[in-house]
């Protein structure tokens, strides 16, 4: 049977993707956790991407060390990315290329470091104009995921607490994106972005908790906005004004931030919806929407293209939870909604992500489509009949519903 290869376009397309996890924030202890090494990628780069071929997958979401590339802004070290990518064009997988995934140079001390986005910038163009074969990228893997986790929470980098440097953060994660683009779309005019951040949606527990998930739900959307240059909503504007964020930088914004190529990226898990009580605390919602539902949502507000850039779930959900979620896929698809693709992320098992990389324990996390000994699980062998599925015949040649046992 003829291939057919998959296209990913502004205004067409569906791509059946994954990528190689390559999260590196710095935790308690100045430790770097760095999942390209911790899941061995770093040192079977070949043998990894011609397990990504053989499985019928031509577009990787692939990250690209900014820590270890401009640990040295005056020199540059691309030896390890030039072997990666060398091996990615010789299979001919398209990297979306992830330039900033939660990690940050040594020397900078989180994401509100007034000196990362000139950094960052300047990497960025670095990397256009090395690899001008590079079409894709997500600038900013989860900018407002990177903020709330380093800078909310105090898990990672600058392992701050308070709102004040949580804005700060916010700020700095959607400015290195509206600069990473602009750098980007000057050297390749063409360049489509897939800009990924939490896919979620919050609900009031009680009805004393409806503000605060008014503010929550616009929150959500705050990193876009700012990145695609327009304003967020008037509960966010508000308490970002009160935090440091005034309208000389949403000025900024508004005359930087571009949505010009962008596919807005949904990461979408199992846990991604929330109930919310009086204090502002938050649960699992034990009835969830879905994420078909979700992305309705969200392409109201966007009126963008869109995708499921990440999604994924352990053993032994992960069938079932592919089955649930290519339900939800083949849904939007009927309804005509413009999404773009579906990503199991990532392609090799994570380590360490059952504590949110807070802990160093060694802890294999079987959530991805091949383990660790590079064994395919069961949900990469049916993934791999998805992609084929697409290159068979096109989008039309996907199957409309999926079995636990059996494609139909």
């Amino acid at each position: 049977m003829p291939t057919v290869e998959p296209v990913l376009e502004l205004d067409q397309g569906f791509v059946v993707a994954s990528g190689i996890e390559c999260s590196a924030p710095v935790i308690a202890a100045g430790i770097r956790q760095d999942e390209l090494r911790k899941t061995g990628h770093w040192d079977r780069v070949a043998e990894d991407v011609a397990l990504v071929a053989g499985t019928g997958i031509t577009f990787l979401r692939y990250g690209i060390p900014f820590h270890v590339v401009a640990a040295d802004p005056s020199r540059l070290d691309w030896a390890w990315t030039d072997r990666a990518l060398a091996e990615l064009r010789k299979r001919d997988i398209e990297p979306i290329a992830d330039l900033l995934h939660f990690g940050l140079p040594d020397d900078l001390t989180g994401f509100g470091d007034p000196r990362l986005p000139d950094r960052y910038a300047a990497f960025a163009e670095a990397f256009a104009r090395r690899y001008p074969w590079v079409r894709y990228y997500t600038p900013v893997n989860e900018p407002l995921i990177s903020a709330r986790f380093s800078a909310q929470l105090g898990w990672w980098n600058e392992r701050r607490t308070d709102d004040r440097s949580y804005v700060a953060a916010i700020d700095g994660a959607s400015t290195c994106a509206v600069l990473g683009m602009a750098a980007i779309r000057a050297r390749r005019g063409d360049a489509i972005f897939l800009q990924s951040d939490t896919c979620e949606g919050f609900a009031a527990a009680n009805p004393g908790a409806t503000d605060r998930v008014r503010f929550l739900n616009e929150l959500r959307f705050a990193a876009w906005d700012l990145t695609y240059g327009r304003r967020p909503g008037a509960l966010v504007v508000e308490w970002l004004a009160n935090n440091g964020l005034g309208e000389d930088r949403l000025a900024w914004f508004g005359a930087n931030g571009s949505s010009q190529g962008c596919i807005v990226g949904h990461d979408f898990y199992a846990g991604n919806e929330w109930l919310v009580d009086t204090d502002g605390s938050v649960r699992v919602n034990p009835q969830p929407m879905g994420y078909a539902a979700l992305a309705h949502d969200y392409h109201g507000h966007f009126q963008l293209p869109f995708m499921l850039s990440e999604t994924n779930a352990g053993a032994p959900y992960a069938e079932a939870w592919l089955n649930s979620i290519w339900t939800e896929v083949t849904a939007i698809l009927d309804a005509g909604l413009p999404i773009r693709g579906i990503c199991w992320y990532g392609f090799v098992d994570h380590v360490d992500w059952d504590s949110a990389l807070r802990e160093v324990n060694g802890t294999p996390n079987e959530c991805g489509l091949v383990s660790l000994d590079r064994h395919l699980h069961g949900v990469g062998e049916r993934y791999r009949e998805l992609a084929l599925a697409v290159r068979s015949g096109g989008p039309g040649a996907m199957p409309r519903t999926w079995g636990a046992t059996e494609v139909t």
